[in-house]
């Protein structure tokens, strides 16, 4: 079954601010040109390219997925406010497939209570959050009730832990390796670590290692190919490669698009001795290993 645990449904001018559009379609022209494998809306309007995820262009991006978790990040700091009540009336609309998360911003006085509401009354089964997007250090304490409630109530969290194009985003908080004191003080939370923490893989690979309820996703990473087959070869070497799980990150990719750059993950190096990849851990990464962090839905 082809589960994609990572979309977005946001997109401009009603959810972006025009300074995260205009790095957002520099850092998708920069991909463009290492990767085929890129999502391009081919509007007129470059600002519709950058990273416009509107309702039928989800749809289509995902008709071949069976499951398909998504989400639209609280995050004013780096001008994304995606409507979190308008993603909840899409999953209603295609509750056949989708399945819809939360986001709240921790700085919010008020953002457990704004949890425990798109929860118990929106019905959204997850949360979304991020230090660099929306600038709060992880390791501060004060942050700590509101996982603790996401613990409480048995959802899973994706934690976008790793940089970005966005410019007033701060990096000093983004190393995946800072996650380590909400794992520490919430172990039945289950986090999933968005993009394997890139370019801090390694740091997300030994970070998963020691705890068991932490995950990553491979999305957005097949972009790069070097880094791509340096952070699976990482996972295998360190014994983790199946608590790697699939997402599309979409509109960043399709689910088409990151499934072929899995594949191609060998590309660089071939024709060397250097160890390959097999098709047995694409396989998994791809359809088996969501059921190891997402259980409910298997």
């Amino acid at each position: 079954m082809l589960f994609d645990t990572h979309t977005n449904l946001m997109w401009y001018p009603d959810h972006l601010s025009d300074e995260f559009v205009q790095f957002a379609w520099e850092a998708k022209r920069a991909k463009m040109k290492l990767s085929p494998d890129v999502y391009f809306a081919g509007s007129d309007v470059k600002e519709a390219n950058a990273f416009d995820s509107k309702p039928e262009q989800l749809l289509a991006a995902t008709a071949d997925a069976d499951k398909v978790i998504v989400f639209g990040i609280q995050a004013p700091f780096t001008g994304i406010t995606a409507d979190q009540e308008r993603i909840a009336a899409f999953v209603r609309q295609h509750s056949d497939r989708f399945i819809g998360w939360c986001s709240v911003d921790p700085n919010d006085e008020d953002c457990v209570d704004q949890l425990d509401y798109y929860v118990n009354e929106l019905g959204l089964r997850g949360l979304k959050c991020s230090p660099i997007y929306q600038n709060w250090d992880p390791q501060d304490p004060r942050h700590l009730p509101l996982f603790k409630r996401a613990e409480k109530l048995g959802i899973p969290v994706n934690i976008h832990q790793g940089t970005s194009f966005v410019r007033p985003g701060p990096l000093k908080y983004a190393n995946p390796i800072q996650l380590e004191e909400i794992a520490i003080a919430c172990p039945d939370l289950r986090i999933v670590i968005a993009h394997m923490g890139h370019p801090w893989e390694d740091e997300c690979v030994v970070l998963i290692r020691k705890h068991p309820n932490l995950y990553t996703n491979i999305s957005a990473l097949h972009y790069r190919p070097l880094r791509h087959y340096q952070a699976l070869m990482t996972a295998i070497e360190y014994g983790v490669e199946h608590k790697l799980i699939f997402g599309s990150d979409f509109p960043s990719a399709t689910p088409a698009q990151v499934i072929a750059g899995q594949y191609k993950v060998n590309d660089v190096v071939r024709g060397t001795n250097l160890p390959k990849v097999s098709d047995e851990v694409i396989h998994n990464i791809i359809y088996e290993n969501w059921k190891r962090f997402l259980p409910e839905y298997a």
